[in-house]
């Protein structure tokens, strides 16, 4: 196993844990590492995580999962339909550059995701609205349509051929199950899994939401839920990891005072205009020492 990650993160992702990960990986239960494990990830998002750990650990099966069914499709066509995907990647970007009026060929690009079915053009748009879309934001409005506006910058690299080649074969190497459902309905019964959870995060601030990845919103009811399925893991004889928001409230302190709560800080955005940047406190649940 390589001790450096080769393979990163091919999409931006609002909440991203690539400058935690060593964070993370401090607060990872120490016996399960030393040995073969499941992983269960219920809420992909980018994979940051993901990508870190199969690459870093000896990891048997895989098994992630987002409510977002285009983000997992994504994920599924660069494993299993990449020579396509690039291709059609490669002449996004043809036509980006060619155009004379990018945010009209952007917003053109926009309506025909909205609008096509499930395909590797679909999977290819959306990685294509990812790269040039404001921030690399993915929102959707109640009727499921993506409504990121054209994120006006200078040079974007749409077609990373060969972090999308090296991607699909990692995926190819290791056995790997994707889903699209409700977290709650993803619960292994195998001996040795730890479940990584990184949920849309509970608000800081008014102007700091940001939890409609999908036409269904994240709120304290769906928090309330997901503290049920943390308990079911525990049932379960299995360990988890969530990542989360400081409330100074004590929300979560409340929420999980038979786990384990550890602090972190970290820079990010927490302003409205997202120019500036903060220490902001996250925690760290989990239900192991």
């Amino acid at each position: 196993m390589p001790k450096n990650a080769q393979v990163k993160p091919f999409l931006k992702w609002v909440g991203g844990k690539t400058k935690l990960l060593s964070e993370i990986e401090k607060n990872l239960p120490k016996n399960l590492i030393k040995k073969r494990f499941n992983y269960v990830e219920p809420f992909l998002g980018g994979g940051a995580v993901f990508f870190h750990f199969i690459q870093k650990f000896d990891i048997e099966k895989a098994y992630l999962n987002d409510l977002n069914n285009k983000l997992i499709d994504v994920y599924s066509d660069v494993r299993d339909k990449n020579t396509e995907l690039i291709q059609k990647l490669k002449k996004l970007e043809s036509d980006y550059y060619g155009s004379s009026d990018k945010k009209k060929f952007f917003l053109d690009k926009r309506n025909e995701f909205n609008t096509i079915k499930k395909s590797t053009q679909k999977s290819a748009l959306f990685v294509f609205l990812n790269k040039t879309g404001f921030n690399g934001m993915y929102r959707e409005n109640s009727k499921g349509e993506y409504n990121i506006p054209f994120g006006q910058m200078k040079a974007p690299v749409i077609c990373n051929k060969d972090l999308l080649e090296k991607t699909s074969k990692l995926l190819n190497d290791k056995d790997i199950t994707f889903f699209s459902k409700s977290f709650d309905k993803l619960i292994l019964t195998e001996k040795d899994t730890f479940y990584y959870l990184d949920p849309p995060y509970r608000p800081i601030s008014k102007t700091s939401s940001f939890t409609d990845y999908t036409k269904s919103s994240f709120n304290d009811k769906t928090q309330f839920l997901l503290k049920e399925y943390c308990e079911k893991i525990d049932e379960k004889g299995s360990l988890f990891m969530q990542s989360n928001s400081y409330s100074e409230d004590g929300f979560f302190q409340k929420l999980y005072h038979n786990r384990k709560i550890n602090n972190l800080k970290v820079m990010r955005t927490i302003s409205a205009d997202g120019n500036k940047r903060n220490k902001a406190k996250e925690i760290i649940i989990k239900n192991y020492e």
